[in-house]
């Protein structure tokens, strides 16, 4: 419990939810609500308090009539244990492709029906087209979907880590702010990929909180959504992700810029070994928020 403890303890100061993605070493990708729950319980135990689900997870859903008639007492049993933990969910939708309304439909209402926190998009389904053009589609495809739905959960635009698509800052704070239920997520490893390196300060770091919360509005520090992992990155931007502690991404850059900003929301760890990097991760953060 030594470690619960010190998990909750952090949180508190530092005041973020603090979550990984997908699984933990045993489960690495939860694929049944058996898995997920026994990844909740044991999150439950080293203190962590969210939880990003993988699309995988709800693969066999194949259109609302299943959702309602064969699913949706599962759904409610995940939404009840995670909040029996006091654990915060999240979905996470990526690689939609250029033909995204049934997949964003039927996700949003599972997260909906999950009491999500929120469901992560990468903004890139329209790869086929200039920038321009499919920043515009995206916005009128978020507001139709939206608009049509009337569900209680957020839609999270997501900074990516290729030059070559939708995704930057600017865009992301573009299409937050001409759609209805958005937020961005900053994937702060995405940001410095694609500037080639571009996080080499606390100062660049806090550049960005400024540069989205100058974006969006002040409430947005009340309540961020933030991933974070280590990152290869070339001259078009993101290769692949790696443990943090391998990356010249720095944490404690990150950490120091929350703090000096005093925000409050969720950072989620996108680490491979999950467990194993949880003491290193909650040293580091431990020695920091004192």
């Amino acid at each position: 419990m030594l470690i619960r403890k010190k998990s909750l303890k952090i949180q508190e100061r530092l005041g973020m939810n603090i979550g990984v993605t997908y699984g933990v070493s045993t489960i690495p990708v939860a694929k049944t609500i058996s898995q997920t729950l026994d990844i909740l319980r044991e999150l439950y135990k080293i203190g962590f308090k969210a939880l990003v689900l993988p699309r995988e997870l709800f693969g066999g859903i194949k259109n609302m009539t299943e959702l309602y008639k064969d699913y949706y007492g599962d759904l409610l049993r995940l939404k009840n244990i995670a909040k029996k933990f006091n654990i915060e969910l999240s979905l996470h939708l990526s690689n939609l492709t250029d033909l995204p309304d049934e997949k964003l439909r039927l996700f949003s209402t599972i997260a909906s029906v999950m009491d999500c926190r929120i469901l992560t998009i990468h903004p890139t389904f329209y790869q086929r087209m200039p920038k321009d053009q499919a920043r515009k589609l995206v916005v009128y495809k978020i507001n139709e979907i939206m608009n049509e739905l009337r569900i209680k959960v957020n839609i999270g635009v997501e900074t990516t880590g290729r030059l070559g698509e939708l995704g930057s800052i600017e865009d992301v704070i573009d299409i937050c702010k001409r759609t209805k239920n958005t937020e961005p997520v900053i994937n702060w490893a995405h940001v410095h990929a694609r500037g080639a390196g571009y996080l080499k300060s606390q100062d660049d770091f806090k550049k960005v909180i400024e540069q989205v919360k100058l974006g969006v509005g002040q409430q947005w520090l009340r309540n961020a959504f933030f991933f974070f992992s280590g990152i290869k990155y070339g001259p078009s931007g993101e290769i692949g992700h790696t443990p943090f502690l391998q990356s010249d991404l720095k944490l404690e850059h990150l950490i120091r810029s929350i703090l000096a900003f005093g925000m409050r929301g969720t950072l989620i760890f996108e680490e491979a070994a999950r467990e194993r990097d949880v003491v290193a991760i909650l040293d580091q953060l431990g020695d920091m928020v004192r």
